[in-house]
């Protein structure tokens, strides 16, 4: 293996002797050992760089003169020069050194500022993004970067889910069966409006979790141990099919019951019926809890504990037979909408109010609590306004965190690149 031995020499006036400018002082030499040695390793790189042959067949392409090019990294900006070679025939150039450095075209900063840059902006936005890396790590990456990582990495992590769900749904490929064998499986599925900023309106995302395990914490907390979150602003039909696959790899095909927990929107319930048909689908209960207080009012909260005690039972019809009775004593006709657009509701949910006795009060509290954590906290702060097409590609990188991928998927970006010595 080939070795390079560099010899520097580091000069440090001192001025002072607490730690707290002796800390200051190395910090900033730091980035300046880390230039030479760059520059230094980049030098005898390039001396053994042999000239290239065109892709075209021309044979070897000639020298053009030298381009500089900076690159962020994670100790500073660093600037080089580099040799151009062109080819006569048919115009084309290549830059060896950035193939041997594994730098892809037009790209200013390492996969390691890149992590470090996009593990703020899933949190905050772009600007506090960049307010936060040069206060803490010195490195000044403008927002304006940042957002165009998040949009190059997210879209990276799209096509990998499309050509995924394309091989599975399209193409009609095996699945490969993810988790351990469980006994019960949990899916849950909710949905939530983003500031639509090109239409002026709300556009729905759509967000799944499922777990299987679930450990006490305290008193009033539970930890769902192997919960896998998704989430996507798209179509029910391609959510249905990514999602799906997501819990897949969670262990819903082991399982030998399967809850899908869900508010009974039409749309969740065709996810359900189409990609969870072996499930049992049960309505959330909080959710028919609600419906019925916007029906009934605030002064009928006997009512509707009644109701909620039937739903417990399971006995739906009955809460239809008790609404109706209730419907009778109503004397305006916007109460009495209300009152059959609640049975409709409950009418159109019956075979899932049936199963809610298999899971008691259990409900929809873990998608719930996605919805907040992946979507809300990131993307409906006050003002927020988001395009689609940057929008998803941010809850990608979201998600990576939320489910434990982070690590994985960046050094798989660093192995993506890797180049080997000869």
């Amino acid at each position: 293996m080939k070795e390079i031995t560099i010899s520097l020499t580091i000069t440090i006036p001192l001025e002072r002797t607490d730690i707290n400018w002796v800390e200051e002082v190395v910090v900033r030499k730091r980035e300046e050992v880390f230039k030479e040695v760059f520059r230094e390793v980049v030098k005898v790189l390039e001396e053994g760089v042999k000239r290239p042959e065109c892709e075209c067949g021309a044979g070897a392409m000639v020298k053009e003169g030298k381009n500089a090019r900076k690159v962020v990294t994670l100790v500073g900006e660093v600037e080089f020069e580099r040799q151009r070679y062109g080819c006569s025939r048919c115009g084309a150039q290549r830059y060896p050194l950035d193939e041997l450095l594994g730098m892809e075209p037009q790209k200013k900063c390492t996969v390691g500022v890149e992590e470090r840059a996009l593990w703020t902006a899933v949190e905050v936005s772009y600007e506090k993004s960049e307010e936060f890396l040069k206060k803490f790590t010195g490195l000044e990456v403008s927002r304006g970067l940042i957002h165009t990582m998040a949009l190059e990495e997210g879209r990276r992590i799209m096509k990998w889910e499309e050509e995924r769900r394309e091989e599975v749904f399209g193409k009609g490929e095996d699945i490969d069966e993810g988790g351990k064998a469980q006994e019960v499986f949990y899916v849950q599925v909710d949905g939530t409006g983003v500031n639509d900023r090109e239409n002026k309106e709300w556009m729905e995302c759509k967000v799944g979790a499922s777990f299987s395990r679930r450990a006490v914490v305290s008193k009033n907390r539970v930890k769902l141990v192997d919960k896998r979150s998704y989430a996507a602003i798209e179509g029910v039909e391609a959510f249905g099919e990514k999602f799906f696959l997501e819990c897949v790899k969670n262990g819903v095909l082991e399982a030998k019951t399967v809850f899908f927990i869900g508010d009974g929107a039409r749309w969740i319930r065709g996810i359900q019926r189409d990609y969870f048909p072996g499930s049992v689908g049960v309505l959330d209960l909080w959710h028919l809890e609600r419906e019925l207080k916007l029906a009934l009012g605030e002064e009928r909260e006997k009512e509707v504990e009644a109701c909620k005690a039937l739903a417990l039972a399971g006995r739906g019809s009955e809460i239809i037979q008790r609404l109706m009775q209730v419907s009778s004593q109503m004397k305006s006709l916007e109460e009495m909408k209300k009152i059959v657009q609640v049975m409709g509701y409950v009418r159109g949910n019956l075979d899932w109010i049936a199963n809610i006795p298999k899971v008691g009060e259990y409900g929809s509290g873990p998608v719930e609590k996605t919805v907040d954590v992946t979507v809300c906290r990131r993307f409906k702060k006050r003002g927020m306004s988001w395009y689609r097409w940057g929008a998803n590609p941010l809850l990608k990188l979201r998600l990576l965190k939320l489910n434990g991928e982070w690590e994985a998927y960046w050094q798989s970006r660093r192995d993506a690149t890797a180049r080997y010595a000869a």
